[in-house]
């Protein structure tokens, strides 16, 4: 149960047909804070005053004339259908989202009949109450966030493709492997077969052919040269009947090739020989002075 204020409002017939409350106002500001707890009680207090007939000649004053046009109101009566617990919440919000919707449709329903227009016109041009810079930056802010998400999904989404990527090769790597076990178990078992029956392990008639399919070593080129081919010769000899008439040519006239920056070293034997050495000058000096 409700409980009352010691220090209670009584509303009498005066108040009703026009006067004041300072009494009782004064009465309520010089209580304590003390003076002001709440005491429960069972029934009204005796105190308080039930005018019934001050509050009908209040509701006579301000209620609509009974021959004013619905439009002007716009009132809808809703009639529940079954009784509401009121102390049950979820029943009560339910009665009243149900009794706002019926009353919406109610409406609709008769301003249509009655012909009077009710939605905005198309040409209709309202003025913001915000300024354009304000809008800007709002706008520019869920700009921002539009391209902060976004860039969020795109990482996302990368992420995945990313992991997927992974997963299919990993996949696709244990499938070769898989595979190539498969193939070697199968040459194994054609091989063994084939030695059951009679054929030569080595040698003609197709045996064996030498190939090592437990993976051992591999396939090795030949080492040996081809007969007369130089060892510098890179064409692999592919030119008959030696070298080339231009390639003699010009081996004839600036040699071999090779090393030849060791040619021109003293050793002790050029050093030691001194015949070429002539003091008095030799006949080729004589020539280059004559001339």
């Amino acid at each position: 149960m409700g409980g009352v204020k010691k220090e209670s409002l009584i509303l009498g017939k005066k108040d009703f047909v026009g006067g004041n409350m300072n009494e009782s106002e004064s009465e309520i500001d010089s209580g304590s804070e003390s003076d002001m707890e709440e005491i429960p009680t069972s029934e009204p207090s005796k105190k308080a005053i039930y005018n019934r007939e001050g509050i009908l000649d209040k509701l006579e004053d301000i209620k609509w004339p009974e021959n004013i046009n619905w439009l002007h109101k716009l009132t809808i009566d809703h009639d529940p259908e079954t009784e509401i617990d009121v102390n049950d919440d979820i029943v009560r919000e339910l009665a009243f989202y149900t009794q706002a919707l019926e009353g919406t449709r109610e409406a609709y329903a008769k301003i249509q009949s009655l012909g009077i227009p009710f939605f905005r016109p198309p040409d209709y041009y309202a003025e913001m109450v915000k300024t354009d810079i304000h809008m800007l930056k709002v706008k520019g802010k869920l700009l921002d966030q539009k391209k902060k998400i976004e860039e969020a999904e795109e990482r996302k989404k990368a992420r995945e493709s990313k992991k997927m990527a992974k997963e299919v090769q990993a996949l696709k790597l244990k499938e070769r492997a898989k595979q190539k076990k498969e193939d070697i178990e199968s040459v194994k078992k054609w091989r063994k077969q084939r030695q059951q029956s009679g054929f030569p392990a080595s040698g003609g008639g197709g045996g064996d052919l030498g190939l090592d399919l437990d993976g051992g070593g591999g396939f090795e080129g030949s080492k040996k040269r081809r007969p007369a081919v130089a060892p510098g010769d890179r064409s692999g000899g592919s030119k008959r009947g030696g070298l080339s008439k231009q390639r003699e040519k010009r081996n004839s006239k600036f040699g071999y090739g090779g090393r030849k920056g060791m040619k021109k070293q003293n050793t002790a034997e050029t050093t030691d020989d001194l015949r070429s050495f002539n003091k008095g000058g030799d006949s080729s000096s004589r020539k280059r002075k004559s001339r």
